[in-house]
């Protein structure tokens, strides 16, 4: 799959964006954050096509929540949000601060809190055949994310529910790779690659996407 000039000049400024700001520290985008022990509880109801999402059942994970950038705590600043599942085999998914409509969801917005903000992948992953968006969408309890799921402009849907069982001190060495640990029965374009964080290890991206496989192959 093709990128488009538009997505291609957004990675290439992502990536000498990320260049400078290792000159300054080894770990480019977001340098500090805390950590969670979680719970995700899965519905069942979904209809993503990824097994691990449209199956009812109980997984633990770890979160990872940060300032992007690593401004000064006065200054707003991008959210991210960095989710292990540990599954059969663990799958990572990275989400950053966006809104959550038509074209918010692809827009990123600042502020202050570093945890309690709505996250969204906001680049869709194809998965069963369809590109669909994921989003962590805060209750207001200070520990309880909602799973949704989304097509391109599409409506949000829920998936289950992420809650915090334990915080920790953050862990700088703890690190997500959305590539390598993908969601099961999901394929990547190369693009993800261009803006993704690149303070994580690169994975082999490979081709475009990986090659049309059924979920056991991949």
């Amino acid at each position: 799959m093709r990128s488009s000039p538009v997505a291609g000049l957004f990675g290439s400024a992502f990536g000498v964006a990320a260049a400078v700001t290792r000159l300054a520290r080894p770990k480019a985008l977001h340098p500090k954050g805390v950590v969670a022990h979680a719970t995700l509880s899965v519905t069942g109801i979904g209809r993503t096509g990824s097994p691990l999402l449209d199956i009812t059942g109980r997984w633990p994970a770890t979160v990872r929540f940060s300032r992007a950038v690593g401004l000064p705590d006065a200054v707003p600043d991008i959210g991210g949000m960095a989710i292990r599942i540990h599954a059969d085999s663990p799958v990572d998914i990275l989400l950053a601060s966006t809104g959550l409509g038509p074209i918010t969801r692809y827009v990123l917005t600042t502020g202050w809190r570093t945890t309690g903000r709505t996250m969204t992948s906001m680049f869709p992953v194809r998965i069963a055949g369809r590109q669909l968006l994921l989003a962590a969408i805060p209750t207001g309890d200070g520990g309880t994310w909602t799973l949704q799921h989304a097509t391109p402009l599409g409506k949000w849907e829920t998936l289950g529910r992420l809650t915090v069982d334990t915080w920790e001190d953050d862990d700088k060495d703890l690190h997500f790779d959305p590539i390598g640990n993908r969601l099961p029965g999901s394929r990547y374009p190369r693009l993800l690659g261009a803006l993704r964080d690149p303070s994580y290890p690169a994975p082999d991206e490979g081709p475009d996407e990986t090659p049309d496989e059924s979920p056991d192959d991949i």
